[in-house]
């Protein structure tokens, strides 16, 4: 039996596509093993969105070489999509792009038959490449891919020339797929896109009426939404999302920044003003959300006025979690260049600030939940040999006590758990309600 190893490095779209191509594979009679392991085809699921990430995926390539120089090397996605030659030269023996996950298997058998390496990079069109799964391996949450691309162009941002132009899933087809995922014993699903607010919008459809579909689907407890942009947040759509008891009390807002200078130069579309009144309609409408937030650092000519714009802006809101990213130039992109840069010592003393504030902000939002009752989706492991894992539905990791081979059982399940206490920014919860 032919071994394949998987490597995924990004955001839970690839999370997702990896395990679509993983189960092709299955289907096909190969063997998966873990990436540490010896394999005849090593298989990289790559990133481009920061230098960092085509790091890694460069990282992964040679290690591959270097475990198995006679395998076949595999790297596919957004890097190759946009720089394939790049990935070449690192010493990939086949280079894909996105349009080639939904084919791999197919692709990777002719490479192995051929002995050639290769490059096969489609342009991307507005064609959605459904992708269904039947599990998926190790998580206790199933992703479900309903839209790709982006139609945005924000400055700083190479994805819309790694994903294409925006488009969506049928929604029978997402309908459909859910409903087997909870069959399955998944309770909860997690709802992906490059741009989950644009679902439907030139099928006709809306992200709205496909949360209405999913809700009556009498196995599925819970759905949760990925990341969402401030000009999707209607007024319409949170009181919405309040009032659906099956959407999780959770959205990760890409905010960016709150100088509108700085906003301007990006190229996105809404001003601190703008920024002020989503937040507060999330805040007013749905009660203990969990509310996460991008924020970049050091992009080109912020001064300190803009970045302490920024800071005092977030500093204000109850926000729960952050995801702080230091200005990543990428080639081809109109921020590549702007000038000037901002120095790389301003650009990690002010990452350093924004961490700072995030602990805060993690330890005031755990910590008013203690004594309360809070849902959650138990998880397919343990944390250790005291509690089992859970991730609360706005989004807080919670640490189950109880009998781990009854908890064991469970995994998948949406409960309503008792917290006992806050630990760092987790949540000890009591036995099951």
């Amino acid at each position: 039996m032919k071994r394949v190893a998987f490597h995924t490095i990004g955001c839970k779209l690839n999370q997702f596509e990896t395990e679509f191509m993983r189960e092709q594979f299955e289907r096909a009679g190969w063997q998966v093993v873990p990436f540490s392991e010896e394999a005849d085809v090593y298989i990289i699921n790559t990133c481009t969105v920061t230098s960092k990430a085509d790091s890694k995926a460069r990282q992964s390539i040679r290690q591959a070489k270097r475990r198995a120089p006679s395998s076949l090397v595999v790297a596919v996605g957004c890097y190759p999509q946009v720089y394939a030659d790049e990935v070449k030269r690192v010493g990939a023996d086949v280079v894909l792009g996105n349009a080639e996950k939904a084919s791999v298997v197919d692709i990777v058998e002719k490479a192995l038959s051929s002995g050639a390496p290769f490059v096969e990079v489609s342009s991307l069109d507005d064609r959605f490449y459904p992708m269904a799964i039947d599990r998926f391996f190790g998580y206790s949450r199933a992703f479900v891919k309903i839209q790709d691309g982006c139609d945005k162009r924000c400055t700083y941002c190479v994805v819309w020339k790694a994903r294409g132009p925006s488009r969506s899933a049928p929604l029978d087809f997402v309908v459909d797929e859910v409903k087997r995922l909870a069959s399955e014993g998944y309770e909860e699903v997690v709802l992906t896109g490059t741009n989950l607010g644009d679902y439907g919008k030139k099928e006709g459809s809306s992200l709205m009426e496909l949360l209405d579909k999913l809700s009556e689907i009498d196995e599925l407890k819970k759905i949760r939404l990925s990341s969402i942009e401030p000009v999707d947040l209607t007024h319409d759509f949170l009181k919405y999302l309040s009032e659906n008891e099956k959407v999780c009390r959770h959205l990760h807002i890409p905010v960016q920044s709150a100088s509108d200078r700085i906003l301007k130069l990006m190229g996105r579309s809404y001003g601190k003003k703008e920024l002020l009144s989503v937040f507060e309609r999330v805040f007013s409408l749905i009660e203990d959300v969990g509310v996460g937030i991008d924020v970049i650092v050091g992009f080109p000519t912020e001064s300190e006025e803009d970045f302490r714009e920024t800071y005092a802006f977030i500093e204000e809101l109850p926000i729960y979690y952050m995801h702080i990213f230091s200005f990543s130039p990428r080639p081809r992109t109109p921020a590549y260049h702007l000038k000037p840069r901002v120095r790389p010592d301003v650009i990690r003393k002010r990452w350093e600030i924004l961490n700072e504030l995030k602990a805060r902000k993690r330890q005031d939002f755990v910590s008013k939940f203690v004594g309360k009752s809070i849902c959650g989706v138990v998880e397919s492991r343990a944390f250790d040999d005291r509690y089992w894992s859970a991730v609360s539905e706005n989004y807080i990791p919670l640490l189950v006590e109880g009998e781990p081979s009854f908890l064991a059982g469970l995994a998948r399940k949406v409960l309503t758990f008792r917290v006992k206490e806050a630990r760092g920014d987790k949540l000890v919860v009591s036995a099951l309600c």
